[in-house]
């Protein structure tokens, strides 16, 4: 078994070609999974306005924060904890298995208690039937989609980045395909159906391939293991970290349909789209990069190569956001003013403000991987414990001392954009502090 994760971390070392292929497929599932999202999202604002539409974002932004508040993050214990056990025991198989099979359960009971939560509250006439119906099809999604990313490390665990990519496209394509075919059929709540039934049904897809895949690799899942050392501390802080992260998306979203009304949650989703773009280019070089960081570490390579990979990430992510932003500036306008109607294109100064922001948050993307990598999850925490504060303060703010929607979410873009220099510059200021802390051996 020991022989076998050799082989594996080996691999891990592909020649430049290799790295390209992997970084094209993920950021080609990256790219469609906004993309397609963004064209059904033009669809539905089209079809039904910007009142049911806002509800239909609402509802699908509270399920989405639920299901962070209940989400262990075992794929992050996963890339860390299965070639440790693999290399000690030979179990790696058995633990991850273990990990999947806990994940795909908190799944099922955090959508089996957020539909009764559901129906409860439409019992006592808390919500309306349309949109009780709306919550329900999107905590369904939700529900389907809890395992996806613990059976996405089985994929990097065994060098299967490129499948997983190639994965991720025909999901994307199932669930576009289906939503937008229920939203001409049916309306809204076919649009969240079709949703519902592509996730379901991609959910058994990614199990059977990540769990085939791994256990082919590492070997048969034969026999019991037991938690390893600092398993559970670490999943807790990165579990927290992850829900804190999802005020900064989801939440937002929720905050703003509870402040300022589906017209100000249309507004802000709309305006995110073209960042969301941008950030599915950083995110793959991120995933690129955790497993290259892990293994490093394992190895006891020092800090040097960690450093390396990271300062080549930011100078080609500067790069790329420069570049971006280059070509967004006079063009956003008229492709939302076309996309959404001329009513919506005033928007397209809110959408460069946080594409912006997008831009310089993803120079460090390596944020989000390295201390995880490095087993120091509570910096990662801390981070986005003070993120996820200051963007809330900065909606409330932005609501509470402007005039309108549009007001409101100019200045918030704008507070986002102060956000992101500022966390920018702290992680730059504390790499080689986060690496020495990683890799005390080497420092």
């Amino acid at each position: 078994m020991v022989n076998t994760l050799g082989r594996a971390v080996h691999r891990m070392r592909p020649p430049g070609g290799r790295h390209l292929r992997t970084f094209t497929s993920l950021t080609a599932a990256g790219l469609g999974e906004a993309v397609l999202p963004t064209l059904s999202l033009i669809a539905l604002v089209r079809l039904t306005g910007t009142e049911t539409s806002g509800q239909v974002i609402f509802a699908q932004s509270v399920a989405t924060v639920w299901f962070l508040l209940c989400d262990p993050c075992l794929e992050n214990a996963a890339q860390r904890f299965v070639p440790i056990e693999q290399q000690r025991s030979g179990r790696g198989s058995s633990l991850f298995m273990r990990l999947i099979r806990w994940d795909v359960a908190i799944g099922v009971a955090a959508a089996c208690v957020g539909l009764v939560a559901v129906l409860t509250a439409r019992l006592l006439g808390s919500l309306p039937d349309e949109f009780a119906f709306m919550l329900a099809l999107a905590i369904v999604t939700r529900g389907a989609m809890a395992s996806y990313g613990t059976a996405g490390a089985a994929f990097a665990l065994t060098d299967r980045l490129r499948a997983l990519g190639v994965l991720r496209m025909r999901c994307a394509l199932l669930s576009f395909g289906l939503s937008l075919g229920g939203l001409f059929l049916g309306g809204p709540l076919l649009y969240l159906a079709g949703q519902a039934a592509g996730a379901l049904v991609m959910a058994v897809v990614f199990y059977l391939l990540a769990t085939r895949g791994l256990l082919a690799e590492l070997g048969p899942a034969v026999a019991r293991v037991r938690m390893p050392s600092g398993m559970i501390a670490f999943t807790v802080k990165t579990s927290m970290g992850t829900s804190v992260a999802g005020i900064s998306d989801s939440g937002i979203l929720t905050l703003a349909g509870l402040l300022g009304g589906p017209t100000l949650v249309t507004i802000l989703k709309i305006a995110s789209a073209p960042g969301r773009f941008y950030a599915n280019l950083a995110v793959p070089v991120a995933a690129m990069l955790y497993p290259r960081i892990i293994q490093a570490t394992t190895a006891g390579a020092g800090t040097a190569p960690i450093r390396r990979d990271i300062v080549r990430t930011v100078l080609l992510l500067t790069v790329a956001g420069a570049a971006t932003l280059t070509i967004a500036l006079p063009t956003t306008d008229t492709v939302i003013g076309m996309a959404y109607g001329s009513q919506y294109a005033h928007i397209g100064v809110v959408a460069v403000v946080l594409l912006g922001g997008a831009c310089v948050k993803g120079s460090v993307c390596w944020s989000n991987v390295l201390p995880l990598a490095l087993g120091k999850p509570g910096w990662r925490l801390a981070y986005l414990s003070a993120e996820g504060a200051m963007l809330l303060g900065m909606l409330l703010a932005a609501s509470w001392t402007t005039s309108g929607p549009f007001q409101a979410s100019l200045c918030f873009a704008w507070g986002t954009l102060a956000v992101a220099a500022l966390g920018t510059g702290f992680w730059i200021a504390s790499l080689r502090r986060i690496t020495d802390l990683g890799c005390p051996d080497h420092a």
